[in-house]
Protein backbone atom coordinates (compact mmCIF):
# COMPACT_ATOMS: atom_id res chain seq x y z
CA UNK A 1 0.00 0.00 0.00
CA UNK A 2 2.80 2.38 0.92
CA UNK A 3 4.62 1.59 -2.34
CA UNK A 4 1.44 2.32 -4.33
CA UNK A 5 0.99 5.64 -2.52
CA UNK A 6 4.60 6.61 -3.18
CA UNK A 7 4.21 5.66 -6.84
CA UNK A 8 1.06 7.80 -7.19
CA UNK A 9 2.77 10.75 -5.50
CA UNK A 10 5.80 10.40 -7.77
CA UNK A 11 3.66 10.29 -10.92
CA UNK A 12 1.69 13.33 -9.72
CA UNK A 13 4.89 15.25 -8.97
CA UNK A 14 6.36 14.43 -12.38
CA UNK A 15 3.14 15.51 -14.08
CA UNK A 16 3.14 18.82 -12.23
CA UNK A 17 6.84 19.36 -12.97
CA UNK A 18 6.27 18.56 -16.66
CA UNK A 19 3.37 21.01 -16.80
CA UNK A 20 5.47 23.71 -15.10
CA UNK A 21 8.44 23.13 -17.42
CA UNK A 22 6.10 23.30 -20.40
CA UNK A 23 4.83 26.69 -19.21
CA UNK A 24 8.42 27.91 -18.71
CA UNK A 25 9.49 26.65 -22.13
CA UNK A 26 6.55 28.42 -23.75
CA UNK A 27 7.23 31.78 -22.14
CA UNK A 28 7.33 34.57 -24.70
CA UNK A 29 9.14 37.85 -24.08
CA UNK A 30 6.69 40.72 -24.63
CA UNK A 31 8.22 43.84 -23.11
CA UNK A 32 11.41 45.15 -21.51
CA UNK A 33 11.84 48.08 -19.12
CA UNK A 34 15.25 49.12 -17.86
CA UNK A 35 16.83 51.82 -15.75
CA UNK A 36 20.55 52.53 -15.57
CA UNK A 37 22.92 54.82 -13.78
CA UNK A 38 24.90 57.19 -16.00
CA UNK A 39 28.53 56.45 -16.78
CA UNK A 40 31.66 57.76 -15.07
CA UNK A 41 31.55 61.51 -14.46
CA UNK A 42 33.70 64.33 -13.18
CA UNK A 43 33.43 65.34 -9.52
CA UNK A 44 30.53 67.50 -8.38
CA UNK A 45 32.89 69.87 -6.56
CA UNK A 46 36.51 70.86 -6.90
CA UNK A 47 38.89 69.67 -4.18
CA UNK A 48 42.67 70.10 -4.00
CA UNK A 49 44.69 69.12 -5.93
CA UNK A 50 42.01 68.92 -8.66
CA UNK A 51 39.86 71.97 -9.42
CA UNK A 52 37.06 72.51 -11.90
CA UNK A 53 39.47 73.67 -14.61
CA UNK A 54 41.11 70.21 -14.57
CA UNK A 55 37.83 68.55 -15.49
CA UNK A 56 37.90 69.14 -19.24
CA UNK A 57 35.90 66.06 -20.24
CA UNK A 58 32.50 66.04 -21.90
CA UNK A 59 32.58 69.72 -22.73
CA UNK A 60 34.29 70.63 -19.47
CA UNK A 61 33.00 71.32 -15.99
CA UNK A 62 31.83 69.55 -12.87
CA UNK A 63 29.47 66.59 -13.02
CA UNK A 64 29.95 65.94 -16.74
CA UNK A 65 30.23 62.53 -18.40
CA UNK A 66 33.81 61.47 -19.09
CA UNK A 67 35.15 59.41 -22.03
CA UNK A 68 35.33 56.48 -19.60
CA UNK A 69 31.64 56.99 -18.86
CA UNK A 70 30.82 57.10 -22.57
CA UNK A 71 32.68 53.83 -23.07
CA UNK A 72 30.91 52.19 -20.11
CA UNK A 73 27.53 53.11 -21.54
CA UNK A 74 28.51 52.00 -25.03
CA UNK A 75 29.44 48.61 -23.55
CA UNK A 76 26.05 48.38 -21.84
CA UNK A 77 24.35 49.19 -25.14
CA UNK A 78 26.33 46.42 -26.83
CA UNK A 79 25.11 43.96 -24.18
CA UNK A 80 21.51 45.04 -24.73
CA UNK A 81 21.97 44.54 -28.47
CA UNK A 82 23.46 41.10 -28.01
CA UNK A 83 20.58 39.98 -25.81
CA UNK A 84 17.56 41.57 -27.48
CA UNK A 85 18.62 42.03 -31.12
CA UNK A 86 21.03 39.20 -31.88
CA UNK A 87 20.30 36.36 -29.44
CA UNK A 88 16.56 36.70 -28.89
CA UNK A 89 15.73 38.65 -32.08
CA UNK A 90 13.24 40.59 -29.98
CA UNK A 91 14.15 44.03 -31.35
CA UNK A 92 14.81 45.00 -34.94
CA UNK A 93 18.42 45.27 -36.14
CA UNK A 94 17.67 48.82 -37.29
CA UNK A 95 16.23 51.50 -35.03
CA UNK A 96 12.43 51.30 -35.17
CA UNK A 97 10.80 54.36 -33.62
CA UNK A 98 7.71 52.54 -32.36
CA UNK A 99 9.69 49.74 -30.72
CA UNK A 100 11.86 51.68 -28.30
CA UNK A 101 11.52 54.74 -26.09
CA UNK A 102 14.51 56.27 -24.30
CA UNK A 103 14.03 58.73 -21.47
CA UNK A 104 16.49 60.69 -19.34
CA UNK A 105 16.66 63.04 -16.41
CA UNK A 106 17.49 66.59 -17.45
CA UNK A 107 21.26 66.51 -16.93
CA UNK A 108 24.06 66.39 -19.48
CA UNK A 109 25.60 63.24 -18.00
CA UNK A 110 22.39 61.21 -18.20
CA UNK A 111 21.44 62.48 -21.66
CA UNK A 112 24.88 61.75 -23.13
CA UNK A 113 24.92 58.41 -21.31
CA UNK A 114 21.75 57.47 -23.17
CA UNK A 115 23.27 58.60 -26.46
CA UNK A 116 26.43 56.59 -25.77
CA UNK A 117 24.40 53.50 -24.94
CA UNK A 118 22.35 53.84 -28.11
CA UNK A 119 25.56 54.02 -30.14
CA UNK A 120 26.35 50.55 -28.83
CA UNK A 121 22.81 49.24 -29.09
CA UNK A 122 22.20 50.44 -32.66
CA UNK A 123 25.70 51.05 -34.04
CA UNK A 124 26.56 52.14 -37.58
CA UNK A 125 26.24 49.12 -39.83
CA UNK A 126 25.15 47.69 -43.15
CA UNK A 127 21.68 47.01 -41.71
CA UNK A 128 20.99 50.75 -41.78
CA UNK A 129 19.78 51.96 -45.15
CA UNK A 130 21.33 55.00 -46.79
CA UNK A 131 18.70 57.53 -47.79
CA UNK A 132 16.22 55.97 -45.34
CA UNK A 133 17.93 55.76 -41.95
CA UNK A 134 20.59 58.37 -42.64
CA UNK A 135 21.38 60.90 -45.41
CA UNK A 136 22.83 59.90 -48.76
CA UNK A 137 25.73 62.25 -48.18
CA UNK A 138 29.47 61.61 -48.48
CA UNK A 139 30.10 63.76 -45.41
CA UNK A 140 27.84 61.61 -43.21
CA UNK A 141 29.33 58.71 -41.26
CA UNK A 142 28.13 55.65 -43.15
CA UNK A 143 25.49 53.69 -41.28
CA UNK A 144 25.14 56.17 -38.41
CA UNK A 145 21.61 57.05 -37.28
CA UNK A 146 20.32 59.36 -34.57
CA UNK A 147 17.93 58.02 -31.94
CA UNK A 148 15.90 60.45 -29.82
CA UNK A 149 16.30 60.77 -26.06
CA UNK A 150 13.27 62.27 -24.30
CA UNK A 151 14.04 64.49 -21.30
CA UNK A 152 11.99 64.60 -18.09
CA UNK A 153 9.91 67.66 -17.33
CA UNK A 154 9.21 69.22 -13.93
CA UNK A 155 6.00 67.18 -13.68
CA UNK A 156 8.13 64.03 -13.39
CA UNK A 157 9.99 65.19 -10.30
CA UNK A 158 8.53 62.43 -8.11
CA UNK A 159 10.16 59.49 -9.91
CA UNK A 160 13.47 61.41 -10.09
CA UNK A 161 13.36 62.34 -6.37
CA UNK A 162 13.48 66.03 -7.23
CA UNK A 163 10.22 67.24 -5.68
CA UNK A 164 10.18 69.36 -2.55
CA UNK A 165 8.54 66.90 -0.15
CA UNK A 166 7.71 68.10 3.37
CA UNK A 167 6.93 64.60 4.61
CA UNK A 168 10.38 63.37 3.57
CA UNK A 169 12.00 66.24 5.48
CA UNK A 170 10.04 65.21 8.57
CA UNK A 171 11.17 61.61 8.09
CA UNK A 172 14.81 62.71 8.11
CA UNK A 173 14.24 64.36 11.49
CA UNK A 174 12.59 61.18 12.77
CA UNK A 175 15.26 58.75 11.64
CA UNK A 176 17.93 60.94 13.24
CA UNK A 177 16.58 59.59 16.56
CA UNK A 178 17.51 55.98 15.70
CA UNK A 179 20.57 54.45 17.40
CA UNK A 180 21.73 53.12 14.03
CA UNK A 181 21.78 56.64 12.64
CA UNK A 182 23.34 58.17 15.74
CA UNK A 183 26.21 55.67 15.66
CA UNK A 184 26.80 56.28 11.94
CA UNK A 185 26.77 60.04 12.56
CA UNK A 186 29.43 59.78 15.27
CA UNK A 187 31.70 57.85 12.89
CA UNK A 188 31.05 60.32 10.06
CA UNK A 189 31.83 63.39 12.17
CA UNK A 190 35.05 61.82 13.44
CA UNK A 191 36.19 61.10 9.90
CA UNK A 192 35.16 64.55 8.66
CA UNK A 193 37.28 66.21 11.34
CA UNK A 194 40.25 63.99 10.59
CA UNK A 195 40.14 64.66 6.84
CA UNK A 196 39.39 68.37 7.36
CA UNK A 197 42.67 68.64 9.28
CA UNK A 198 44.52 67.18 6.30
CA UNK A 199 43.04 69.93 4.11
CA UNK A 200 43.59 72.65 6.77
CA UNK A 201 39.85 73.27 7.01
CA UNK A 202 39.09 74.94 10.36
CA UNK A 203 35.57 76.29 9.80
CA UNK A 204 33.05 73.65 10.93
CA UNK A 205 35.32 70.68 10.18
CA UNK A 206 32.58 68.26 11.30
CA UNK A 207 30.58 69.26 8.21
CA UNK A 208 33.46 68.87 5.74
CA UNK A 209 32.24 66.06 3.49
CA UNK A 210 33.21 66.97 -0.08
CA UNK A 211 36.00 64.43 -0.19
CA UNK A 212 33.89 61.27 -0.56
CA UNK A 213 32.55 62.10 -4.03
CA UNK A 214 35.67 63.99 -5.09
CA UNK A 215 38.00 61.09 -4.31
CA UNK A 216 35.80 58.56 -6.08
CA UNK A 217 35.97 60.62 -9.28
CA UNK A 218 39.52 61.96 -8.99
CA UNK A 219 41.12 58.53 -8.58
CA UNK A 220 39.88 57.45 -12.03
CA UNK A 221 41.73 60.28 -13.78
CA UNK A 222 44.25 61.87 -11.43
CA UNK A 223 45.34 59.04 -9.16
CA UNK A 224 49.07 59.75 -9.56
CA UNK A 225 48.51 63.44 -8.84
CA UNK A 226 46.58 62.59 -5.68
CA UNK A 227 49.38 60.41 -4.35
CA UNK A 228 51.98 63.05 -5.24
CA UNK A 229 50.11 66.01 -3.73
CA UNK A 230 48.37 64.30 -0.80
CA UNK A 231 51.03 62.38 1.17
CA UNK A 232 48.44 61.20 3.72
CA UNK A 233 46.08 59.75 1.09
CA UNK A 234 45.93 55.99 0.52
CA UNK A 235 43.52 53.21 -0.47
CA UNK A 236 42.69 52.35 3.13
CA UNK A 237 41.54 55.91 3.78
CA UNK A 238 39.54 55.94 0.54
CA UNK A 239 37.75 52.70 1.44
CA UNK A 240 37.13 53.94 4.98
CA UNK A 241 35.48 57.07 3.60
CA UNK A 242 33.23 55.10 1.25
CA UNK A 243 32.14 52.71 3.99
CA UNK A 244 31.61 55.48 6.54
CA UNK A 245 29.22 57.35 4.26
CA UNK A 246 27.48 54.24 2.93
CA UNK A 247 24.85 54.12 5.72
CA UNK A 248 23.65 57.66 4.97
CA UNK A 249 23.06 56.75 1.34
CA UNK A 250 21.10 53.70 2.49
CA UNK A 251 19.01 55.68 4.97
CA UNK A 252 17.98 58.16 2.27
CA UNK A 253 16.45 55.34 0.22
CA UNK A 254 14.80 53.52 3.13
CA UNK A 255 17.35 50.79 3.84
CA UNK A 256 17.98 50.41 7.56
CA UNK A 257 19.83 47.49 9.15
CA UNK A 258 17.19 46.93 11.84
CA UNK A 259 13.42 47.43 12.20
CA UNK A 260 13.13 51.18 12.65
CA UNK A 261 9.98 52.45 14.32
CA UNK A 262 9.85 55.98 15.74
CA UNK A 263 6.67 57.28 17.40
CA UNK A 264 4.71 54.48 15.78
CA UNK A 265 6.01 55.36 12.31
CA UNK A 266 7.64 52.65 10.20
CA UNK A 267 10.57 54.69 8.88
CA UNK A 268 11.82 52.27 6.16
CA UNK A 269 8.29 51.77 4.81
CA UNK A 270 7.58 55.50 4.72
CA UNK A 271 10.92 56.42 3.14
CA UNK A 272 10.72 53.73 0.46
CA UNK A 273 7.17 54.75 -0.37
CA UNK A 274 8.34 58.30 -1.11
CA UNK A 275 11.72 57.49 -2.68
CA UNK A 276 11.31 54.27 -4.66
CA UNK A 277 7.53 53.98 -4.67
CA UNK A 278 6.71 56.45 -7.48
CA UNK A 279 9.17 54.93 -9.98
CA UNK A 280 8.39 51.34 -8.98
CA UNK A 281 4.67 51.88 -9.53
CA UNK A 282 5.21 53.71 -12.81
CA UNK A 283 7.25 50.76 -14.07
CA UNK A 284 4.71 48.23 -12.83
CA UNK A 285 1.69 50.04 -14.25
CA UNK A 286 3.28 50.52 -17.66
CA UNK A 287 4.21 46.84 -17.77
CA UNK A 288 0.75 45.75 -16.66
CA UNK A 289 -0.92 47.85 -19.36
CA UNK A 290 1.44 46.46 -21.98
CA UNK A 291 0.57 42.89 -20.98
CA UNK A 292 -3.12 43.75 -21.14
CA UNK A 293 -2.59 45.08 -24.66
CA UNK A 294 -0.83 41.86 -25.61
CA UNK A 295 -3.73 39.78 -24.30
CA UNK A 296 -6.44 41.95 -25.90
CA UNK A 297 -5.01 44.20 -28.62
CA UNK A 298 -8.43 45.31 -29.89
CA UNK A 299 -9.33 46.85 -26.55
CA UNK A 300 -5.91 48.34 -25.83
CA UNK A 301 -6.61 51.95 -24.84
CA UNK A 302 -2.97 53.11 -25.00
CA UNK A 303 -2.01 53.05 -28.66
CA UNK A 304 1.72 53.67 -28.22
CA UNK A 305 2.03 50.54 -26.07
CA UNK A 306 0.90 48.15 -28.80
CA UNK A 307 4.18 48.16 -30.79
CA UNK A 308 6.43 49.29 -27.91
CA UNK A 309 8.99 46.68 -26.85
CA UNK A 310 11.78 48.50 -24.99
CA UNK A 311 11.39 51.39 -22.52
CA UNK A 312 14.53 52.78 -20.88
CA UNK A 313 15.32 55.45 -18.29
CA UNK A 314 18.78 57.04 -18.09
CA UNK A 315 19.12 58.17 -14.49
CA UNK A 316 21.14 58.09 -11.30
CA UNK A 317 22.53 55.78 -8.63
CA UNK A 318 19.94 56.67 -6.00
CA UNK A 319 17.05 55.79 -8.31
CA UNK A 320 18.50 52.38 -9.13
CA UNK A 321 19.18 51.76 -5.45
CA UNK A 322 15.71 52.89 -4.39
CA UNK A 323 14.21 50.22 -6.64
CA UNK A 324 16.56 47.56 -5.27
CA UNK A 325 15.42 48.49 -1.75
CA UNK A 326 11.75 48.02 -2.60
CA UNK A 327 12.53 44.68 -4.26
CA UNK A 328 14.60 43.54 -1.28
CA UNK A 329 17.76 42.80 -3.27
CA UNK A 330 20.31 45.44 -2.29
CA UNK A 331 22.81 42.62 -1.72
CA UNK A 332 23.25 42.25 -5.49
CA UNK A 333 25.42 45.39 -5.40
CA UNK A 334 29.05 44.42 -4.76
CA UNK A 335 30.82 47.81 -4.62
CA UNK A 336 32.86 49.02 -1.63
CA UNK A 337 30.01 51.20 -0.38
CA UNK A 338 27.20 48.92 -1.57
CA UNK A 339 26.05 51.64 -3.95
CA UNK A 340 25.23 51.08 -7.67
CA UNK A 341 28.34 51.73 -9.74
CA UNK A 342 28.44 53.84 -12.89
CA UNK A 343 26.55 52.22 -15.80
CA UNK A 344 24.87 49.70 -13.51
CA UNK A 345 21.39 48.69 -14.64
CA UNK A 346 18.20 47.03 -13.45
CA UNK A 347 16.11 45.43 -16.19
CA UNK A 348 12.61 43.96 -15.96
CA UNK A 349 11.42 41.54 -18.62
CA UNK A 350 7.73 40.77 -19.07
CA UNK A 351 6.63 37.37 -20.36
CA UNK A 352 3.36 35.69 -21.35
CA UNK A 353 2.48 32.08 -22.06
CA UNK A 354 -0.19 30.52 -24.31
CA UNK A 355 -2.65 30.66 -21.42
CA UNK A 356 -2.22 34.47 -21.21
CA UNK A 357 -0.54 34.16 -17.84
CA UNK A 358 2.08 36.85 -17.29
CA UNK A 359 5.30 36.86 -15.32
CA UNK A 360 8.46 38.91 -14.95
CA UNK A 361 12.21 38.49 -14.68
CA UNK A 362 14.59 40.90 -12.95
CA UNK A 363 18.14 41.32 -14.26
CA UNK A 364 20.96 43.32 -12.66
CA UNK A 365 24.33 44.28 -14.05
CA UNK A 366 27.23 46.40 -12.83
CA UNK A 367 30.05 47.60 -15.05
CA UNK A 368 32.41 44.84 -13.97
CA UNK A 369 30.31 42.15 -15.67
CA UNK A 370 29.96 41.29 -19.34
CA UNK A 371 26.36 40.21 -18.99
CA UNK A 372 23.22 40.51 -16.90
CA UNK A 373 22.65 38.47 -13.75
CA UNK A 374 19.19 37.00 -13.26
CA UNK A 375 18.26 38.04 -9.71
CA UNK A 376 14.58 37.03 -9.88
CA UNK A 377 14.94 34.15 -7.44
CA UNK A 378 16.57 36.46 -4.87
CA UNK A 379 13.49 38.69 -4.57
CA UNK A 380 11.66 37.57 -1.42
CA UNK A 381 8.11 37.57 -2.81
CA UNK A 382 9.20 35.54 -5.85
CA UNK A 383 9.98 32.61 -3.52
CA UNK A 384 13.01 31.38 -5.46
CA UNK A 385 11.06 31.00 -8.70
CA UNK A 386 12.64 31.24 -12.15
CA UNK A 387 9.82 33.57 -13.19
CA UNK A 388 8.01 35.90 -10.79
CA UNK A 389 4.23 36.04 -11.09
CA UNK A 390 2.84 39.39 -12.20
CA UNK A 391 0.59 39.32 -9.14
CA UNK A 392 3.66 39.12 -6.90
CA UNK A 393 5.21 42.10 -8.66
CA UNK A 394 1.92 43.92 -8.13
CA UNK A 395 2.03 43.18 -4.41
CA UNK A 396 5.50 44.75 -4.16
CA UNK A 397 4.44 47.82 -6.13
CA UNK A 398 1.29 48.40 -4.08
CA UNK A 399 3.17 47.93 -0.83
CA UNK A 400 5.13 51.09 -1.71
CA UNK A 401 2.46 53.00 -3.62
CA UNK A 402 2.15 56.67 -2.49
CA UNK A 403 -1.51 57.19 -1.62
CA UNK A 404 -3.76 58.83 -2.47
CA UNK A 405 -1.01 60.28 -4.69
CA UNK A 406 2.59 61.41 -4.28
CA UNK A 407 2.07 65.16 -3.93
CA UNK A 408 -0.81 64.79 -1.49
CA UNK A 409 1.21 62.36 0.61
CA UNK A 410 4.18 64.75 0.58
CA UNK A 411 2.03 67.49 2.03
CA UNK A 412 0.59 65.19 4.71
CA UNK A 413 2.39 65.66 8.01
CA UNK A 414 3.71 62.71 9.97
CA UNK A 415 2.16 64.22 13.09
CA UNK A 416 -1.14 62.63 12.15
CA UNK A 417 -0.91 58.92 12.95
CA UNK A 418 -4.18 58.43 11.11
CA UNK A 419 -2.46 59.43 7.88
CA UNK A 420 -0.14 56.44 8.24
CA UNK A 421 -3.05 54.11 8.99
CA UNK A 422 -5.06 55.50 6.10
CA UNK A 423 -2.15 54.88 3.75
CA UNK A 424 -2.04 51.19 4.76
CA UNK A 425 -5.83 50.90 4.43
CA UNK A 426 -5.65 52.37 0.92
CA UNK A 427 -3.02 49.77 -0.03
CA UNK A 428 -5.29 46.97 1.21
CA UNK A 429 -8.30 48.33 -0.68
CA UNK A 430 -6.41 48.67 -3.97
CA UNK A 431 -4.87 45.19 -3.75
CA UNK A 432 -8.27 43.69 -2.88
CA UNK A 433 -10.01 45.16 -5.92
CA UNK A 434 -7.22 44.87 -8.49
CA UNK A 435 -5.51 41.53 -7.88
Amino acid sequence: MNKLLIFIMLVTFLAIEKSFMSEVDNMKLEFVQTIWRHGDRSALEGLFPISEKNWTFGGGGLGELTPMGMSEMNNLGTIFRRRYVEDQQFLSHRYAAKEIYIRSTNLNRTIISAMSLLYGMFPPGAWNIQGVDYPNDVDWQQGFTFIPVHVDGIDQCAVAQLCNCRRFQELQEKWAELDEVKNATVAMIALNRRVAAFYNVTDQPEKFNRYTDAWKCQRNWFNDTMYQQLPWYNEDLYNEAQRTYAPFKRFTEGNFAKPSIVDGIDIPQEVSTLQGGPLLNEIFERGREKIRCVADAENCSIDYLKPLKFYAYSSHDQLVYALLVTLGITDVVKTVDGWPDTSSSLTIEYYSNPGNQSSVKFLYRDNSNDNFSDVTSQIPVCNGAQYCAMSDFQNIAYQFKPLPDYMTLCETSLSSISSVLNNKIWVFVIIYFLI
